[in-house]
């Protein structure tokens, strides 16, 4: 009897036919989800529909996910971190949470993180995750025109020139500067020197300023004026400057800086109790001025709040900083923010 050959299920050029294809697939989608991702130039308005409510705004360099394009106006998906007790459960249009803080809240990039925009109360947000007191959220809204970059694909965008090695960032920092909320403070309004705290005085006029920061209900704005000469005087002596003399009139050296050495003792975060004190954000709690008993509260940045975990417990540092507040409203106990030193 002849010897049967089985047929081959498929030829060799056949059977390599799907890989090929899903590697051409692959390719194709990480295109697509690199063209579809742009980082906002400038704070960028955000609304439920086109030209419809708005809900918040986004901070210049976030990053979201396009979609689609309705009369000039794009779609685009972000996800953010939101101070979970400034959010609540909802149900509609497929949506399970909801900013149930009467002033808003802001949108973070991780955690206690950078803050990348603000929404307004009832904003309707898909819950992806919690993490201690935070959630992390996505939403889909719509950018305006006005936010969106103009289309030039004939002419390299800015990313992909290196500036000369050592060359300042100085066309970045401008326009850093130039996205910043500009504001009109209302006359009347109290002038404080922190969240809650001591009042420098009332705006005499409608005061034009630049919005630097948030934390909850508050907003820091940077201003200018003018005074008379002879209506300064020269800072106090930092380094004569003692616990004691600040604790007698707190509220005289709110401004003055200092050069404290200070002794370590933890990193933590500031809350409620500590108005004075950027809520949600880091700080050092210290003794001393060296070599008095007291304690102090440092404000700082995220990074150097990292730097400071490395130390550990009664390790002594340099303090160069600007007393913010003479003393908290519970504890006499002065803040001051970090400008140098370790």
């Amino acid at each position: 009897m002849p010897e049967v050959m089985n047929a081959p299920q498929s030829s060799p050029p056949f059977r390599r036919l799907p890989a090929l294809l899903a590697a051409l697939l692959v390719l194709a989608t990480s295109s697509l989800v690199a063209q579809s991702q742009l980082r906002l130039q400038g704070n960028a308005p955000f609304h439920a529909e086109p030209r419809g409510t708005q809900l918040g705004t986004l901070q210049a360099g976030t990053t979201v996910a396009l979609g689609r394009t309705t009369d000039g106006w794009r779609e685009a998906t972000f996800e953010g971190w939101i101070f979970a007790a400034s959010t609540g459960p909802a149900n509609r249009s497929g949506y399970n949470l909801a900013i149930a803080a009467v002033e808003g809240e802001n949108l973070r990039s991780s955690p206690n993180g950078t803050v990348i925009g603000r929404a307004v109360q009832g904003t309707q947000l898909n819950l992806l995750e919690r993490r201690g007191g935070w959630v992390r959220v996505r939403r889909s809204v719509w950018l305006p025109p006005s936010a969106l970059p103009a289309q030039s694909p004939a002419r390299p965008t800015p990313a992909a020139v290196a500036p000369p090695t050592g060359a300042p960032p100085a066309v970045r920092v401008v326009a850093a500067e130039d996205t910043l909320q500009r504001v009109l403070i209302r006359k009347g309004s109290a002038l404080l020197v922190g969240p809650g705290g001591a009042a420098v005085g009332p705006a005499p006029e409608e005061l034009p300023g630049r919005v630097t920061d948030r934390s909850g209900n508050w907003v820091r704005v940077r201003t200018e004026t003018w005074v008379r000469e002879d209506d300064i005087r020269p800072a106090p002596d930092s380094a004569a400057l003692t616990l004691e003399q600040l604790q007698a009139d707190p509220d005289k050296y709110v401004g003055t800086p200092v050069a404290w050495r200070l002794q370590f003792l933890s990193v933590q975060t500031a809350d409620e109790l500590r108005p004075e004190l950027p809520a949600g954000e880091p700080y050092v709690l210290a003794r001393g001025p060296l070599p008095a008993a007291g304690f102090v509260y440092v404000v700082v940045t995220r990074a150097q709040a990292e730097r400071f975990r490395s130390m550990n417990p009664l390790d002594e540092f340099q303090a160069n900083g600007i007393i913010r507040a003479g003393r908290t409203r519970y504890l006499p106990t002065p803040v001051i923010e970090l400008q140098g030193g370790r």
